[in-house]
Protein backbone atom coordinates (compact mmCIF):
# COMPACT_ATOMS: atom_id res chain seq x y z
CA UNK A 1 0.00 0.00 0.00
CA UNK A 2 1.16 3.30 -0.78
CA UNK A 3 1.45 6.26 1.86
CA UNK A 4 0.25 9.62 0.14
CA UNK A 5 1.84 12.72 1.48
CA UNK A 6 -0.36 16.03 1.25
CA UNK A 7 1.69 18.43 -0.23
CA UNK A 8 0.57 22.04 0.61
CA UNK A 9 2.39 24.98 -1.33
CA UNK A 10 3.47 26.43 2.06
CA UNK A 11 5.45 22.84 2.67
CA UNK A 12 7.63 22.85 0.04
CA UNK A 13 7.51 26.48 -2.06
CA UNK A 14 9.76 29.15 0.09
CA UNK A 15 7.54 32.10 1.44
CA UNK A 16 8.48 34.45 -1.35
CA UNK A 17 7.04 32.14 -4.64
CA UNK A 18 3.81 31.60 -2.68
CA UNK A 19 1.23 32.63 -4.96
CA UNK A 20 -1.56 34.71 -3.64
CA UNK A 21 -4.96 35.50 -4.52
CA UNK A 22 -6.10 39.35 -5.98
CA UNK A 23 -7.85 39.40 -2.39
CA UNK A 24 -4.41 38.41 -0.32
CA UNK A 25 -2.71 41.11 -2.64
CA UNK A 26 -5.27 43.70 -2.10
CA UNK A 27 -4.89 43.34 1.58
CA UNK A 28 -0.60 42.76 1.67
CA UNK A 29 -0.52 46.41 -0.54
CA UNK A 30 -3.71 47.74 0.82
CA UNK A 31 -5.14 48.81 -2.22
CA UNK A 32 -8.70 48.02 -4.03
CA UNK A 33 -9.39 45.37 -6.57
CA UNK A 34 -9.44 48.18 -9.67
CA UNK A 35 -6.71 49.36 -8.56
CA UNK A 36 -4.85 46.00 -9.05
CA UNK A 37 -6.12 45.46 -12.26
CA UNK A 38 -5.33 48.61 -13.46
CA UNK A 39 -1.72 48.07 -12.50
CA UNK A 40 -1.55 44.59 -14.10
CA UNK A 41 -2.75 46.49 -17.23
CA UNK A 42 -0.78 49.70 -17.46
CA UNK A 43 2.14 49.30 -14.99
CA UNK A 44 3.00 46.38 -15.27
CA UNK A 45 2.47 44.34 -12.47
CA UNK A 46 3.35 40.60 -12.89
CA UNK A 47 0.55 38.52 -12.99
CA UNK A 48 -0.34 34.85 -13.79
CA UNK A 49 -4.26 34.47 -15.10
CA UNK A 50 -6.10 31.20 -14.47
CA UNK A 51 -9.26 31.33 -16.22
CA UNK A 52 -11.02 34.84 -14.76
CA UNK A 53 -8.89 34.83 -11.79
CA UNK A 54 -4.95 35.87 -11.14
CA UNK A 55 -2.26 35.17 -8.57
CA UNK A 56 0.80 36.85 -8.15
CA UNK A 57 3.85 35.52 -7.14
CA UNK A 58 5.15 37.37 -3.79
CA UNK A 59 8.64 37.44 -4.73
CA UNK A 60 7.82 39.11 -8.26
CA UNK A 61 5.28 41.66 -6.81
CA UNK A 62 8.18 42.85 -4.47
CA UNK A 63 10.83 43.20 -6.87
CA UNK A 64 8.10 44.93 -9.05
CA UNK A 65 7.54 47.45 -6.65
CA UNK A 66 11.51 48.52 -6.60
CA UNK A 67 10.90 50.74 -9.73
CA UNK A 68 8.98 52.58 -7.55
CA UNK A 69 10.86 53.52 -4.63
CA UNK A 70 12.05 56.95 -3.49
CA UNK A 71 15.16 57.90 -1.90
CA UNK A 72 13.55 59.64 0.87
CA UNK A 73 17.00 62.01 1.74
CA UNK A 74 17.08 63.27 -1.20
CA UNK A 75 13.78 63.89 -1.37
CA UNK A 76 14.09 65.61 2.01
CA UNK A 77 17.43 67.34 0.79
CA UNK A 78 15.79 68.57 -2.47
CA UNK A 79 12.69 69.78 -0.37
CA UNK A 80 14.99 71.71 2.05
CA UNK A 81 17.08 73.44 -0.83
CA UNK A 82 13.62 74.93 -2.13
CA UNK A 83 13.18 79.01 -1.26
Amino acid sequence: MSKQTNNTQSEETPPDETLMTTTELMAFLNLSRTKIWTMIQNDGLPAFKFGGDYRFRRSEVLKWMEQFRTDTQNDANKKGNRK
